[in-house]
């Protein structure tokens, strides 16, 4: 997990979030927070930052990557995971890849 990917992570979070002043304290949280205790991390919340994970990091969010992300509670920790791998699978996978497993 770098450290690059958890900052992106909190800037995609900020702009989401349909609550900014709710969700300031994402700035600063550890990394292996759940993020439901430091805000509200509603259902919405995740779609939209699906969605902007999808579009920053050019990669197909999966139902099995998700459920591993959020299994226990999400954390920027384990988002960053998720992404890293999900790149490197694009990468093996060639410029097309496969969107069937979503």
């Amino acid at each position: 997990m770098t450290a690059a990917v958890v900052g992106q992570l909190r800037t995609l979070i900020l702009a989401a979030s349909p609550e900014p002043a709710q969700a300031a304290a994402v700035r600063s949280c550890p990394a292996n927070a759940p993020l439901d205790t430091v805000m509200p991390f509603s259902s919405v919340m995740a779609l939209g930052v699906i969605v902007a994970v999808e579009d920053r990091f050019g990669i197909v969010v999966t139902r099995p990557a998700l459920q591993a992300a959020f299994a226990g509670g999400a954390t920027l920790e384990k988002l960053a995971v998720m992404i890293e791998q999900l790149r490197g699978e694009r990468a093996r996978e060639g410029p097309i890849g496969d969107a069937g497993s979503r």
